[in-house]
């Protein structure tokens, strides 16, 4: 009986970890939860859920460099620093397959823009999303340059109408997105238009 009821408590905690891990993500990962629905799938959260194991391994970096400066014990500063640098490594494994593969179902996909009424540096022919995630300009009759595309200014418009980004983008035929869509991830959950907006 004993041995039964020392069974039914291993099955118990067994469940209770792989509940846990489930609810992680696997990999002990915490979830952003970030809806998988918008313009840009499943990978807002993929960068989010990415960073908040960073933030994770960083605070467990932080805490174990602290204690042991403390001490003075610099042989266990070191080990924290490698544990840290293991983690980092194993988190960019974990996740950047992942990233890569939601970009390339993205690849391609038209992108919706607008104008503004007072632009004229050029005719937007289609917006796409590139290969490396940023995004695909196509314009003809711009003003001449030694790119072909002149300098401008162009915003990343949420649902609502509020503005997720406003930047300034010279002399190239990429929309860069990427950067920020990395650093705040849960802003681009709701994407749904770019504006370009007048030259500087």
């Amino acid at each position: 009986m004993k041995n039964t009821f020392r069974l039914i408590g291993v099955i118990a905690v067994a469940a209770l970890i792989g509940f846990t891990m489930i609810a992680c993500g696997g990999g002990g990962y915490k979830k952003s939860g970030l809806s998988t629905d918008g313009f840009f799938g499943a990978l807002p959260g993929l960068y989010a859920d990415k960073n908040l194991a960073f933030d994770s391994a960083m605070k467990k970096y932080d805490t174990a460099k602290e204690k042991a400066e403390k001490k003075m014990n610099f042989k266990a500063v070191q080990k924290a620093e490698d544990q840290f640098k293991k983690e980092y490594e194993k988190i960019d494994s974990d996740f950047d397959p992942k990233i890569a593969a939601e970009r390339e179902k993205l690849s391609g996909k038209d992108v919706p823009f607008i104008t503004s009424a007072n632009f004229a540096e050029f005719k937007v022919n289609s917006l796409k999303v590139g290969d490396d995630g940023e995004l695909v300009l196509s314009a003809s009759d711009a003003r001449s340059n030694l790119i072909g595309v002149t300098s401008f200014k162009f915003r990343a418009l949420a649902k609502d109408g509020s503005v997720i980004i406003e930047h300034v983008n010279y002399g190239s035929d990429k929309v860069y997105i990427q950067a920020t869509m990395t650093n705040d991830p849960e802003k681009w959950v709701d994407f749904e238009k770019i504006e370009f907006l007048n030259a500087m």
